[in-house]
């Protein structure tokens, strides 16, 4: 039956196969619409970059981005929800079933390692971070809802490991927190800004021996 929907010709296939092939449509040209964005903004920024520009980079007219997300306001949302959701994927991944400062360690190791597997993906979230403070402020509100969540996340195995007594129990979990994540988004700053001048691997292994000693009983 499967070969036969397959090979049937178009007029003969059934409307789940038509309605099929028009979702796998939407969502390849959603992928390169997305896919051109990043590009285009890590190039030069939101403020520099038109929907127009962005649907010809991707190979269609330029009046598709429009037509889909209705304003550059709905697409960079978009982009920023589809670039966090890849770098959730790879968080859980990394942390698995770790708890306790062993997760605090695999957070950092999240998004250091991340910024060298997706630089450019990085690159276009850490732009549009600075430019919701400027001339995206449509964009504050979720980019700070992010940041909100990492040091959350930080928090929260911070507060695992002093439950555990792997650190000093005094430790302030919410300021701690804070602090990591200052230091993961500055390393990532001035890497962005001069890559041959930073190696990640060398500093994300000093910040974890900082964060042992830092944090021990």
């Amino acid at each position: 039956m499967v070969d036969q929907q397959v090979n049937a010709p178009a007029g003969a296939r059934g409307p789940g196969t038509v309605r099929r092939s028009q979702e796998d449509r939407r969502a390849e040209s959603d992928r390169r619409i997305l896919a051109s964005a990043r590009r285009l903004i890590a190039r030069k920024g939101s403020a520099g970059t038109t929907l127009a520009e962005i649907g010809l980079a991707a190979g269609y007219s330029r009046g598709l981005p429009s037509e889909r997300y209705g304003s550059k306001q709905a697409l960079l949302l978009e982009l920023v929800a589809r670039t966090e959701e890849a770098f959730q994927a790879q968080l859980a991944a990394d942390l698995g079933h770790r708890t306790g400062l062993a997760a605090v360690e695999a957070r950092i190791e999240a998004h250091l390692t991340g910024a060298l597997r997706g630089a450019e993906g990085v690159r276009t979230l850490y732009l549009l971070t600075m430019e919701s403070l400027t001339v995206a402020p449509e964009l504050h509100a979720r980019v700070a809802d992010l940041a909100r969540g990492y040091r959350e996340g930080f928090a929260q195995h911070l507060t695992e490991a002093r439950a555990a007594g792997e650190i000093d129990a005094g430790i302030d979990v919410q300021t701690c927190a804070t602090v990591l994540l200052g230091a993961v988004r500055g390393l990532i700053s001035q890497w962005l800004i001069d890559p041959g001048a930073i190696d990640i691997p060398t500093a994300k292994a000093a910040l974890m021996s900082l964060v042992r000693k830092g944090t021990r009983r």
